[in-house]
């Protein structure tokens, strides 16, 4: 299950994502016990530009919500770094970042974790509420985070300076605004020397639900910013900026935003992914994520006769299309009358006139009123309810008459 980066191999594709899983030693050793394939330290900076601790809305299974976080000084984070490879056998990734035009903050990072050991680079363009610049600001250069991102040439430049100080894989971490920004700055790094691109999924920021009296649904927290929105919530957004920035660069891609299970780490690859970035759901439920995963995964490779993930990887980009070329197959819903225990629940959607019960209590669609939405099924508790093309949903209702 192994992966590579460069001249760097992975055990396997999972990785801990930089966050608050990984700002401490005991954190980042249990991450290793657990036999993550590589750990991202804690986003680092020269100086902090403002100090803070985890705040959150949190929502299992939906949303991790966090308008501020702690943040590593370099120093610090070096000496993590250096601790990290003396005592513990794990694949390191320097987390890093700064206003796009510091290129000697950006000099100095690289080759202070370059001498702490690390065995990755993976300059920060993507976190979305770090960015204490005048916002009235139009000069690139005066901005940090996922406003680097939004620049293709800033990008470029500060991989390509870091190109120059070392052969050790340089994956960045981005998540521009727009599609246009992603792949332009996808391709301005792979010609400056990326070795890899981590894309993360969007929904990058917004605001909690609120108390009755206005204030933020959020504990111990006085003022509230736009928060980075991290979670399950964020999973297909994350498929989407795979399969774009697989489409056009030839890197390996590291995927983080929403991937919660083995299936989502297959998903994932299989859109095109190489590597996955898990936080989310181990803050939900544990490090024995980690585990659960590379099991799940080994499973379904055995359950398929497949080797490697590397069988799979890429094989959805073909149904990756435009919506011109969307091709509507004929078909309507089908109800197991077996299979229903008719609760009524896949009468609920209001834009549906096709499905009735039946005197028996069973729920029957009207293939002539069925537009194949898909609504219903997701919304039957038993699994009832399928998709047949019309071919073979005349040939299932010819067998019962």
């Amino acid at each position: 299950m192994a992966v590579r980066f460069g001249n760097v191999t992975l055990q396997n594709p999972i990785t801990i994502a930089s966050g608050p899983l990984t700002d401490k030693f005991s954190k980042i050793a249990a991450a290793a016990e657990a036999g993550a394939g590589a750990v991202s330290i804690k986003l680092t900076f020269v100086n902090v530009p403002f100090q803070s601790q985890m705040r959150s809305f949190s929502l299992p299974g939906s949303v991790i919500m966090s308008p501020t976080n702690k943040r590593l000084a370099i120093n610090e984070a070096t000496e993590l770094m250096r601790r990290v490879k003396d005592e513990l056998d794990v694949c390191m990734m320097a987390n890093y970042s700064g206003l796009g035009g510091a290129l000697d903050e950006w000099e100095l990072m690289t080759e202070r974790f370059l001498d702490a050991g690390t065995d990755t680079l993976e300059p920060n363009f993507c976190c979305p509420n770090l960015d204490t610049s005048d916002p009235r600001s139009k000069d690139a250069e005066d901005h940090g985070g996922v406003s680097i991102a939004d620049h293709p040439d800033v990008c470029g430049q500060l991989v390509a300076l870091m190109r120059r100080m070392t052969d050790r894989p340089i994956i960045p971490k981005v998540m521009p605004s727009t599609r246009g920004a992603l792949l332009r700055g996808c391709e301005a790094m792979q010609q400056a020397g990326a070795d890899g691109i981590h894309v993360v999924g969007t929904p990058a920021s917004g605001l909690p639900p609120l108390l009755d009296d206005g204030r933020p649904d959020m504990p111990l927290l006085e003022g509230i910013p736009q928060g980075s929105t991290n979670g399950s919530v964020c999973r297909y957004a994350t498929y989407l900026s795979i399969a774009q920035v697989a489409q056009v660069v030839d890197l390996p891609v590291i995927a983080s935003g929403g991937l919660d299970t083995w299936r989502d780490v297959v998903d994932a690859v299989m859109w095109g992914a190489t590597g996955v970035g898990i936080c989310s759901s181990i803050m939900w439920n544990g490090w024995e994520v980690v585990g659960q995963m590379l099991a799940g995964i080994d499973d379904y490779l055995a359950g398929r006769g497949l080797s490697s993930l590397d069988e799979v990887r890429g094989v959805a980009l073909s149904n990756f299309t435009t919506p011109d070329k969307v091709a509507l197959v004929a078909g309507h819903a089908f109800v197991e009358e077996e299979m229903c225990i008719g609760c009524g629940r896949c009468l609920k959607p209001g834009h549906c006139e096709a499905i009735s019960m039946t005197d028996d209590e069973k729920a029957r669609v009207d293939p002539d009123e069925c537009i194949g939405c898909g609504v219903c099924r997701s919304v039957c508790p038993t699994g009832a309810i399928s998709y047949r093309v019309k071919e073979a949903a005349e040939a299932v209702e010819a067998g019962e008459q």
